[in-house]
């Protein structure tokens, strides 16, 4: 019997068969594991639910509505006994862990309250990060009982009350900020939950005290060592309230730091706002004032009498965990804001 002969049609056909055999059998195995893979994220769902809120007799599924956020959505489930709210439980999320998003559920009273929490679904690191999941540690036990109204959510090194997970500082400023996330969507569904920078306008009204005129139409320059810096007073009257200066450092960790810096008119610090930068996610963009407290420590400080500088270095502020050049740079913004209040030359 003579031999076949190869062919490129003989190839491409059998590439064809295999493809499509290989394609059915997946879609096959997908459609026979689709239930039982549904039917078990629905229950580990219900499981959650049951576990963060009180007893409830209604079915919170059925009563479940969701609320639109910058990055998704957030789902809540109303848990009801004899017809009365007895908490929510809320499927919120973060993507800033260590390997990506995480999904928590978090158990509100109707005061705001954190009844409980537990863990959806996350990528973090075995043995490190997955210590979050409240059956490997007690990490979550701290937010029971809390309400965030007086309880800061926040690691205790960013100016919180919490205590991280030992080497999994990331995988804990991540999980903090899903469970604020959703008490504060809870509290006010219009709150405002986006960590965007400030425009200058509104950067202004933050870090000055109370004015009345609009310090941008009033807009000067001044200059110091060479270089030019905006300033915008604030008045009330006849009555000058303080100034903001926008200034900055060019010795961040990944480039400038732009900060918008008031001062009242004795040169007092009265508020610091970032208005750009580039530091890296969960340790340098610690700066910004919606991720930790680290600008408090400069409002309410002279700076002809303290050094503003990080302790490390002989200064009085306490640095930023993982983040040390960022610090620095942060504060000779500040710094050079207040040289340039008290010294530049006007332009």
């Amino acid at each position: 019997m003579a031999k076949r002969e190869s062919t490129f049609f003989n190839m491409v056909m059998a590439l064809l068969v295999i493809t499509f055999i290989a394609s059915a059998s997946l879609g096959f195995i997908y459609e026979l594991t689709k239930e039982p893979i549904e039917a078990a994220r629905a229950a580990k769902k219900n499981n959650a639910i049951r576990s963060v809120v009180p007893v409830f007799d209604n079915n919170p599924s059925e009563e479940e509505y969701r609320i639109e956020v910058s990055g998704g959505e957030l789902v809540f489930y109303p848990a009801k006994k004899d017809g009365e709210l007895v908490g929510t439980a809320v499927e919120t999320f973060t993507n800033r862990g260590f390997s990506g998003e995480i999904i928590l559920m978090v158990g509100l009273l109707p005061d705001g309250t954190i009844h409980g929490i537990e863990v959806l679904e996350h990528k973090e690191t075995p043995g490190l990060g997955d210590k979050m999941e409240s059956d490997k540690s007690d990490f979550s036990v701290q937010f029971e009982g809390q309400n965030p109204e007086d309880f800061r959510l926040r690691l205790r090194q960013d100016g919180g009350d919490i205590d991280g997970i030992t080497a999994t500082t990331i995988s804990s400023r991540a999980y903090c900020e899903a469970v604020e996330l959703a008490w504060k969507v809870y509290i006010d569904k219009d709150a405002d939950v986006s960590y965007e920078l400030p425009a200058k306008e509104e950067a202004i009204d933050r870090v000055l005290p109370g004015f009345a005129n609009n310090p941008v139409m009033e807009e000067f320059q001044v200059v110091y060592e060479g270089k030019v810096y905006n300033l915008y007073p604030g008045r009330r009257g006849r009555n000058f309230t303080g100034t903001a200066v926008e200034s900055w450092s060019e010795s961040g960790y990944i480039g400038n730091i732009r900060l918008m810096v008031g001062f009242n008119q004795e040169g007092i610090i009265t508020g610091v706002e970032v208005l750009e930068h580039n530091e890296s996610a969960n340790y340098g963009d610690l700066i910004e004032n919606a991720r930790s407290d680290f600008y408090k420590q400069f409002v309410g400080r002279d700076p002809s009498g303290e050094v503003l500088k990080i302790r490390e270095d002989g200064g009085v502020i306490d640095g930023i965990s993982g983040a040390t050049v960022t610090a620095r740079a942060y504060c000779e913004a500040v710094q050079t804001a207040y040289e340039v209040y008290t010294r530049g030359e006007r332009n």
